[in-house]
């Protein structure tokens, strides 16, 4: 095979090994209800799985590049695979708390040691040398594929045998199907210097705050909608379908994905403050379906929280990029973003999941509603504070 046509397959891989990975941590958010009405999860636990991910993500995002620099591409991804199909095999087939605790940390392992190795793949790897199309193609990967996993895990429950069971093989034959072609990737391998810790150097610090606010805050609504929500609307339900519930869960993060391709040309602050305003409006929609309990009113909170989402993260992130492009600890200060974009997926959900054991779960995310419109109105007047003052200055 020549160089050419070996860097493109390389390319292909690492995109379907970036979407069935981040398929992987999802799918399970499509079966919740499910657990929750045969009471083998309690909301509460539902939460602690979800952010059990985070535990085992965190730590080893932080030595990814090392061991990438180390170890190569290829093995990392090879491993990630299979602590991946270890993870979802553990929790398919055991079925308890416990099992699902150490899975999602297997997961958050898999991914933790993989994702950002890969999307520097995708930038490296592009067939055309397009940088803006590889970041296109990684954040839909991430998003896309986290997206459809809830709405392919709960249609597989509904409608086939051992739906406690049938959704995790499917998922662990994607991985399993992808370890091949990970055996053929280029390897990239460079010096192995020490372990980069996170730090956020003063001249950055500011742009940084703001970015890691927006970052925080955006994921934190997407994991409500996938871990907290979809509990609460199929309890909202009078039959016992999970289709409806995995949709809303899925749809932020589908629309978001959508979002970001067209307003790859928006200026990164008006894409920010528009996307506080949605993320804001999407938090309203959904008190006001939650007190309804009109299920098209919260899937209508799922699609503008998409779009808030989608534009949000996509400013905060041009913002940080555009702030270290000259900067020699660009990737220490990435490796901090990162930290908080995760802590935002994990620990308001946790939070959310601790409160619904004192109240219900339904008022417990109407008051996480209320967090969302009071950090986006926050982080919205600081970034307009702060514009104002460099503009005097």
């Amino acid at each position: 095979m020549d160089s050419a046509a070996l860097t493109k397959r390389s390319y292909w891989t690492c995109i379907a090994c970036s979407t069935v990975l981040m398929m992987s941590t999802n799918v399970a958010s499509g079966v919740y209800p499910l657990y929750k009405s045969l009471h083998v999860l309690t909301s509460f636990q539902i939460t602690e799985v979800f952010a059990a991910y985070i535990g085992g993500l965190i730590p080893t995002l932080l030595v990814s590049s090392w061991l990438s620099a180390k170890y190569g591409l290829r093995t990392i991804v090879i491993f990630a695979l299979i602590f991946a199909i270890l993870g979802t095999a553990i929790i398919g087939f055991g079925g308890t708390f416990v099992y699902f605790l150490l899975g999602r940390i297997l997961q958050g392992v898999a991914v933790g040691i993989s994702t950002g190795n890969l999307a520097a793949a995708i930038v490296r790897l592009e067939p055309s040398g397009n940088h803006h199309r590889a970041a296109l193609a990684t954040g839909l990967a991430m998003t896309l594929g986290g997206g459809i996993a809830p709405v392919i895990g709960a249609a597989i429950a509904q409608y086939i045998t051992e739906p406690t069971l049938t959704p995790y093989l499917l998922i662990i034959i994607f991985l399993a199907l992808l370890l091949l072609p990970s055996f053929t990737l280029l390897n990239f391998k460079q010096h192995a210097s020490t372990i980069t810790w996170p730090r956020v150097p003063e001249p950055v610090r500011e742009a940084f705050v703001t970015s890691a606010i927006a970052a925080f805050l955006a994921w934190s609504v997407t994991a409500m909608f996938l871990s907290v929500v979809p509990v609460v609307i199929a309890s909202h339900l009078q039959n016992s379908s999970l289709v409806a519930p995995a949709i809303a869960a899925g749809v932020i993060l589908i629309v978001s994905g959508i979002t970001q391709v067209f307003a790859m040309r928006a200026h990164p602050q008006t894409a920010l403050q528009s996307g506080y305003c949605i993320l804001a409006v999407a938090a309203v929609l959904l008190i006001l379906g939650e007190v309804s309990e009109e299920l098209a009113v919260i899937l209508l909170s799922s699609v503008v929280g998409g779009i808030g989402h989608g534009l949000t993260f996509l400013g905060a992130t041009r913002i940080l990029n555009a702030a270290i492009s000259s900067l020699e600890a660009r990737t220490e200060v990435l490796a901090a973003y990162n930290v908080a974009i995760y802590l935002g997926v994990g620990v308001p959900a946790l939070c959310v999941g601790a409160l619904s054991t004192a109240i219900s779960a339904s008022l417990a995310v109407c008051a996480f509603g209320c967090f969302v419109i009071v950090l986006a109105l926050f982080g919205l007047i600081k970034f307009r504070t702060n514009a104002v003052q460099q503009s005097v200055q």
